[in-house]
């Protein structure tokens, strides 16, 4: 028994973490294209799914336009709680946040390919930074990093060296062997 008790705490704590990376120790600030999902505890007419525009602002029940860009989810909460209190008595209002991609472009320089890779979590943008890659990452960037070095001049060029000395050399032994 105590066994499946901590196996379904265990494996609670793990889909917290893959369903939600951005958690409320964070010092997430809200942005355009964020995608908030704003409920009311026991007032589900009220619940809207919202991105918010690049104006800043989101269209919700009762309230309208409201900015929501540059404040923390925790701010944000406070200020629709405060809100809705002037339409309805108590709310307990929940924001969950779908936070903005942020990208990767990986560029070959051996193969001159470039790849774009959609990273839903810091840590995963991170692991597709690799681990060469210092600067900062937040959620909404877009980051360039080379995957491979610039090759070198001979291992691009080798085998032009390779056919141009045999042709020189096929041509000196015919003018050799005509005259």
């Amino acid at each position: 028994m105590k066994k499946s008790i901590s196996l379904v705490l265990i494996s609670c704590f793990l889909v917290s973490i893959c369903c939600f990376p951005v958690s409320a120790t964070e010092d997430y600030i809200l942005a355009p294209n964020d995608v908030l999902e704003v409920k009311i505890v026991d007032k589900s007419k009220f619940d809207t799914k919202q991105t918010i525009a690049p104006d800043g602002k989101i269209n919700l029940p009762l309230i309208g336009r409201t900015k929501a860009e540059g404040y923390s989810i925790d701010e944000f909460t406070e200020i629709l709680s405060k809100k809705f209190s002037k339409f309805l008595n108590k709310p307990h209002v929940i924001v969950h946040l779908t936070p903005r991609p942020t990208y990767i472009i990986l560029h070959d320089l051996n193969k001159n390919t470039w790849d774009v890779k959609e990273a839903k979590s810091i840590a995963q943008a991170r692991a597709y930074a690799g681990k060469d890659y210092k600067g900062k990452i937040k959620h909404g960037d877009v980051i360039a990093v080379n995957v491979s070095k610039e090759p070198d001049w001979w291992s691009s060029n080798w085998y032009k060296v390779v056919t141009a000395t045999a042709v020189i050399a096929g041509v000196y032994t015919t003018l050799k062997w005509i005259a």
